[in-house]
């Protein structure tokens, strides 16, 4: 029986999913996170043992291995983590593929088929890979150098805004208030301080955009932050969608909690992106990004799953952990 791992690593946890050439789901299992941004070579070979060994009850059982991870940049983060891996007693034999999560998202969400994924949540990027194998990165740099469009953004974006009304610069409005209520400060300019601790780190900032989404029907810079983000977010599909497909049509996923967060956020996105592309349908996600990675893993020893296969996944999607 030939086997097949998919592995599904965010920032928070990790889902990982074993399947046989039909599409059987024989392991599942959820871990802790193994981005490897966050932690050092001891920590994810662990967890990484911890998450996988019990799922293999002969060692070398697994064929194929695809982790589709957050944090894999480059082609040296991809070799480090293979590396890391292979040096698991689940994987040792097994052919062992890393990279970023996106990949996994895109394949699960397109049942391995060639088009888009936007990923807009606290971060945001957008990937676009075609039948022939192009592939186009847009964002994805981190919040230091972009994640325009993103939640983080939208928050930073409404806190310097909220600064500004405090000092004078600008007229004061009602996201002053919403930013400077959103913490426990004894004045205002404590602001500065409390935005240093520990506990505010990059989505506790993000968790602010909601506030900002919501307060944007009612506030006329809050809006204009909004309607900055959806611009910023349909510039990443309109550029990849060049890139990659040349403007051809190509079907797009949508992932993330800023994306699919539904009215009115999501609906103006959608809005924007029809406006800034042509050839763009956007589609509702079949398969979740750990299925995605089984494809991928698949693919890596050249299997392509066929319509029996992809409907047994599809079938047991809802169950996965």
């Amino acid at each position: 029986m030939t086997r097949f791992l998919g592995i599904d690593g965010g920032g928070t946890h990790t889902r990982a999913v074993l399947v046989d050439a039909e599409g059987r789901i024989l392991r599942a299992a959820t871990g802790a996170s193994i981005n490897p941004r966050h932690y050092g070579r001891d920590v994810l070979r662990s967890r990484l043992e911890a998450l996988v060994d019990p799922m293999d009850e002969a060692r070398g059982g697994i064929d194929a291995a695809f982790l589709a991870l957050g944090g894999i940049s480059t082609a040296a983060d991809a070799a480090e983590v293979a590396a890391i891996a292979l040096d698991v007693p689940a994987l040792a034999s097994a052919r062992v593929t890393v990279d970023n999560d996106a990949i996994g998202a895109l394949a699960g969400g397109l049942a391995g088929r060639p088009g888009m994924v936007l990923i807009a949540g606290t971060g945001s990027a957008c990937l676009g890979i075609a039948a022939d194998g192009t592939r186009w990165w847009c964002g994805g740099w981190e919040a230091l150098a972009d994640d325009g469009g993103s939640a983080y953004w939208m928050a930073v974006e409404a806190i310097r805004s909220a600064v500004r009304q405090e000092d004078g610069r600008v007229p004061a409005g009602a996201l002053r208030d919403l930013v400077f209520t959103r913490w426990d400060l004894a004045e205002p300019r404590a602001l500065a301080e409390r935005l240093t601790r520990p506990d505010v780190d990059r989505a506790a900032v993000a968790s602010l955009a909601p506030h900002v989404i919501a307060l944007a029907a009612t506030d006329a810079e809050a809006s204009r932050i909004v309607a900055r983000a959806v611009d910023e977010l349909a510039q990443l599909v309109a550029v990849t969608a060049g890139k990659a497909f040349g403007g051809g049509p190509c079907e797009l996923i949508l992932t993330g909690g800023l994306a699919n967060s539904g009215p009115p956020f999501t609906p103006m996105l959608l809005a924007r992106i029809a406006e800034a592309t042509t050839g763009v349908s956007v589609v509702p996600p079949e398969l979740p990004p750990a299925f995605g990675s089984v494809i991928e893993a698949m693919k890596s020893l050249g299997v392509q799953p066929g319509a029996d296969c992809l409907a047994r996944l599809r079938a047991q999607a809802v169950n996965l952990p």
